[in-house]
């Protein structure tokens, strides 16, 4: 039997053209007991052998099996004297035989083992049957670069082109060479010959089946099943080193890939090729292998078939962004009208990346007019997601103030889809929802926001997914900001121990989670956990959605931290970089309501009215706070009529019903309305006890806090609470005002004096009188709190004034 196998007992000649491999050559030199280099067919893994046998100076013992054996016998007497046993075209070799090739190495330490293999297989299954230390010199290794192809004599830029064209495998880069060379041609061919020759020795029908398997880049067994390929074939084309199989995935060295998948185009008919990669995505590859299976759909130009993988991978597609576009890229953009679904997606993708986001607001504009002109291309499912998608995205251009109708309209859509076109939405569906509620919630309308929430919620939860931790934190947050806080707290502690997709704990999915959090902390007066939540969202300027809220929650932190300056200054520098960010009116208001709070509680509420009066017709945060200037303005009728309209209107969120009621309870004590303010405190009381809220008490104005303490402890309120009341920081010392209100020429007369020595020198360089420059300077004093110069500029530049230059100016500054 042993006789049946080839036995030279020397190497084969070293080729005269063959390319050195120095690192190759030390490794094999240097490593363990056991080599197995493993490639496929042509990746020069016998000339890599013979050239390291051709310069070791140990002996060596070389064979190739036949009939699936070895030559034992050989060996054996071999081993004896000790040295490099070398077998090529080790996937021959039968399992029995490699576990008796174990045994012999394990027999004697001084026997070295190097195995050439074109099968995945023979690894593990030599490592089964040996305790020898094995190392693998895969197909990667064995790729030429183009460092390797300096012998060669070529420049940079043609050896890089070389190994592109070649992939690295060895006998393209050998045929690539003899072209440049002598100017042959033919070497794709010549390789199809080869591949033929050698399969034709195998299954019959094995060189058409690889020309078939050339058709996508990777395949599974429900595919193979699909196509009707067997576990037998799939083996056999494993061994004879044209794909490598893993027990789970076949592929194809790239190089061969692309010599087979050029005659299959020219072999087999069209729709035979458009119908295997057709049965190939459906079967498995649009669930496991998304972004395979879209590339397949694009080449066949089968774009309802990538319509299909997009809907059922829209999340995950997008998620490996730069994948999905390089896909995209090679088709044209015409090519996808009519195609609702691909349009939106290259839509999403584009809006992903800075320099693409432009192109995607062209697109959108460009098929939203092209869906109105032909609104009957696509699918029902697909014109839905469409128009959801454009309702969800509108509240972030310029026109966001038209989109509540629009959104309520794409909800209606989507909840009329039956249950199959759904589930065919996959992630996708519940998670444009969610974007939907979004919208709702800026454009006005929370409890549609809660609906979307709850919905996209109960989907994701029915279909077993992390991705619930998104609108379950969005119902966290938005109770936390309505003022319902014992369901905020439990649904923000149900996310908090919730299974989170990778990466989406430092990302935006998180950031509403993080401003729930600061909420529930801001409640307790807990400034360093307020803090801690605030700073997980990272830098509000590049927070892409909620950025509005989270300056409005550090504001209130601001308050009660007693940095009330700091916080106009911050929320000042936040609206300078993020001032031409589109919005609603309502989302727009947010910042208002921040800046007009920060100045009530600054003791100026002319400027505080300033600030607010042009949104309070957006906001019911909005008309509390005016309430509020009102009565620090001590005009309680006014203040009354703003609180009233609040408390009608329909939805109040608990939150506003309360500060709304408190506003009435001080304006009643103020007129003497004793019967009054205890009905309204009745009233209050119930609805702090309700929801442990405590923020609204805080900010009671200092002159009414003992007035409204004892007529709601009369009314019941728990000492607990009514402690707290008294609790705000007075951030601001008397007679300083702050820096919010520094004009325009202040600035520049504080830049100037930093360069300046004298009064005199700041006139000159301001062309303006001594005098002024004096007004000037006792303005600033008096509004930075200090009596020189040096204490201006030292205070100035700690608070950052000088970063900028002279245009940092605050909208309202100017008096």
């Amino acid at each position: 039997m042993d006789g049946e196998s080839h036995v030279s007992g020397v190497p084969p000649r070293v080729p005269s053209q063959l390319l050195p491999r120095p690192r190759l050559i030390e490794r094999l030199d240097t490593g363990p007991d056991a080599i197995v280099v493993q490639g496929p067919l042509g990746a020069g893994k016998t000339s890599l052998l013979a050239a390291w046998a051709a310069q070791t100076e140990a002996p060596v013992f070389w064979c190739e099996p036949r009939s699936g054996r070895l030559p034992f016998a050989q060996m054996e007497e071999f081993s004896a004297q000790g040295g490099a046993l070398v077998i090529d075209r080790a996937e021959r070799a039968g399992a029995e035989e490699l576990q008796r090739l174990g045994r012999l190495i394990d027999s004697d330490p001084r026997l070295r083992l190097i195995l050439a293999t074109r099968s995945a297989r023979t690894l593990p299954e030599l490592s089964a049957n040996t305790d020898a230390a094995l190392d693998l010199i895969g197909s990667q290794d064995l790729m030429f670069t183009a460092d390797e192809l300096a012998p060669a004599g070529f420049d940079e830029q043609t050896r890089q082109e070389l190994t592109r064209a070649s992939e690295g495998l060895a006998v393209a880069v050998r045929s690539k060479l003899e072209e440049m060379r002598l100017g042959a041609s033919g070497a794709r061919e010549r390789l199809r010959r080869l591949l033929r020759a050698e399969l034709d020795e195998g299954v019959p029908g094995e060189y058409e089946t690889a020309r078939q398997l050339s058709l996508l880049p990777r395949i599974d067994r429900e595919a193979l099943a699909a196509w009707g390929i067997s576990d037998r074939t799939v083996s056999a084309l494993d061994a004879a080193g044209v794909i490598e199989w893993d027990g789970e995935w076949a592929s194809m060295h790239p190089y061969l890939r692309g010599v087979l998948a050029e005659e299959a185009e020219r072999s087999v008919p069209e729709e035979t090729r458009h119908a295997l990669i057709a049965a190939a995505v459906r079967s498995s590859l649009i669930h496991r292998d998304p972004q395979s299976a879209l590339r397949a759909a694009f080449d066949a130009e089968d774009f309802a078939l990538a319509t299909e993988v997009v809907l059922a991978n829209m999340v995950e597609l997008l998620e490996a962004r730069d994948s999905t576009y390089a896909s995209f890229q090679r088709v044209p953009v015409s090519r996808l009208r009519g195609y609702p679904a691909l349009k939106l997606t290259l839509v999403l993708l584009s809006n992903m990346a800075p320099e693409t986001r432009p192109r995607a607001l062209q697109l959108l504009a460009t098929e939203s007019v092209f869906q109105r002109v032909q609104p009957n291309r696509g699918s029902h499912r697909e014109r839905v997601l469409y128009r959801a998608f454009e309702a969800a995205a509108l509240r972030l251009t310029p026109l966001a103030n038209h989109a509540l109708p629009l959104v309520r309209g794409a909800v209606d859509e989507f909840l009329g889809l039956g249950d199959e076109d759904q589930e065919a939405l996959g992630r996708m569906g519940p998670m444009l929802v969610t974007h939907l509620g979004i919208g709702a919630l800026y454009a006005g309308d929370p409890d549609l926001a809660e609906k979307c929430f709850d919905l996209a919620y109960v989907k994701h939860v029915e279909a077993g997914r992390a991705d619930r931790v998104d609108p379950l934190s969005l119902m966290g947050g938005l109770a936390a900001l309505s003022g319902e806080l014992p369901r905020a707290r439990r649904l923000l502690s149900e996310a908090e121990s919730a299974e989170w997709p990778p990466g989406w704990r430092g990302s935006s999915p998180a950031d509403f989670f993080n401003l729930g959090m600061a909420v529930l902390s801001l409640e307790t007066g807990d400034v360093p956990a307020v803090d801690a939540h605030l700073a997980a969202a990272g830098p509000f300027e590049e927070i892409i959605e909620h950025w509005r809220l989270f300056a409005l929650i550090r504001a209130r932190r601001d308050r009660f931290a007693g940095e009330v300056e700091a916080g106009l200054l911050r929320l000042q520098l936040l609206r300078q970089r993020r001032g031409s960010a589109p919005g609603t009116p309502g989302g727009r208001s947010i910042l208002d309501v921040a800046e007009a709070e920060l100045l009530l509680s600054a003791g100026r509420p002319q400027l505080a009215r300033r600030a607010i009066e042009r949104t309070v017709a957006h906001s019911s945060m909005a008309r509390i706070v005016l309430a509020k200037v009102e009565l620090e303005m001590d005009r309680p009728a006014e203040a009354v009529q703003h609180a009233r309209q609040v408390l009608q209107r329909p939805g109040l969120r608990v939150r506003n019903r309360l500060e709304a009621e408190l506003v009435l309870a001080c304006a009643a004590l103020r007129t003497g309305s004793a019967e009054d303010a205890r009905l309204i405190a009745e009233r209050a009381v119930e609805l702090i006890r309700v929801t442990d809220l405590r923020v609204p008490l805080r900010t009671i104005a200092p002159r009414d806090r003992s007035s409204l303490v004892a007529v709601l402890v009369e009314a019941g309120l728990d000492p607990s609470a009514a402690s707290s009341v008294a609790t705000e920081s007075s951030p601001v010392e008397v007679g300083r005002e702050p820096v919010l209100v520094l004009t325009r020429r202040e600035r520049a007369t504080l830049h100037v004096l930093s360069e300046a020595e004298t009064v005199d020198h700041v006139a000159r360089r301001m062309f303006v009188s001594r005098n002024t420059v004096k007004s000037h300077l006792r303005s600033i004093y008096r509004k930075l709190g200090v009596s020189s110069r040096d204490a201006a500029l030292t205070r100035a530049a700690a608070l950052g004034l000088f970063d900028g230059g002279e245009s940092g100016e605050q909208e309202g500054a100017e008096a």
